[in-house]
């Protein structure tokens, strides 16, 4: 979403909650407001309610503030039905064990394909990414995976938003070469990608049906480009059968 379109508060409350998630130590204000760059007064608004509303605490003692349980509580519901059981960070760490490569496991969030996780690569040169990072939904081997489990209409129709919405800017790849990389990973139950985000890297994914609303996510192995190449058949042959083996386990645990 262009940043635009964000609530300037509403954005702020969030990157003072993730800024907490990244230190994992209580802050002062006065940290938040350096950390973040906001102004003071702002920093202290949203601190001070926040301390209200019971999503932090604040030690009288030296100032500082933390997340309470409180926060938890928000989300600690959502990986269980977005990705169903443990199985599925097994199968995610099983594929990083057989390829060394990073992992990566990313849902839709509009527009984009959005990384919910990620198991970096063992190699010394590997694909870093963070947990967050939003690639494109077109003209990507995470968004063909994706995209591979709609309808040929319903990707013509959301092509046609994004590009009302302005999300398409700076994309290169037309309807046409997008419906082409669907096809193919339509056939072939994976997609293939390089040099699509960053430079010298290449991917391969496919689609997968976790939680109790079967989300489709997309499971990825991502990496240098001439390794990936290299090793493309058989990261394939595990990306099928790891995804194989999690659904033929989630069907008897159901």
């Amino acid at each position: 979403m262009p940043a635009a379109e964000v609530v300037k508060s509403v954005a702020r409350v969030l990157e003072v909650l993730e800024l907490f998630a990244q230190r994992r130590e209580p802050l002062t204000g006065m940290e938040v407001c350096r950390t973040l760059g906001y102004p003071k007064s702002s920093a202290n608004a949203i601190l001070k309610s926040l301390v209200t509303l019971g999503y932090l605490s604040l030690n009288p003692e030296n100032l500082r503030y933390f997340p309470s349980l409180r926060v938890t509580y928000l989300g600690d519901w959502v990986p269980d039905l977005l990705l169903g059981t443990v199985e599925t960070d097994e199968m995610l760490e099983e594929l990083h064990r057989l390829t060394g490569e990073t992992v990566t496991l990313s849902m839709r969030n509009e527009f984009h394909m959005q990384f919910i996780r990620v198991l970096p690569g063992s190699f010394p040169i590997s694909l870093r990414v963070s947990e967050g990072f939003m690639a494109p939904l077109f003209g990507t081997a995470v968004g063909a995976a994706y995209l591979s489990t709609l309808s040929d209409a319903d990707i013509r129709g959301l092509y046609e938003r994004a590009q009302k919405r302005g999300a398409l800017e700076g994309q290169e790849q037309n309807l046409d070469a997008v419906l082409a990389d669907v096809a193919a990973a339509r056939m072939d139950g994976c997609a293939r990608g390089y040099e699509r985000i960053l430079p010298d890297t290449g991917a391969v994914t496919a689609p997968l049906k976790a939680g109790a609303h079967d989300q489709h996510l997309v499971v990825g192995v991502g990496g240098l480009s001439a390794r990936i190449r290299r090793s493309e058949g058989k990261i394939v042959r595990h990306l099928k059968r790891v995804i194989r083996q999690h659904l033929e386990n989630s069907r008897h645990a159901a």
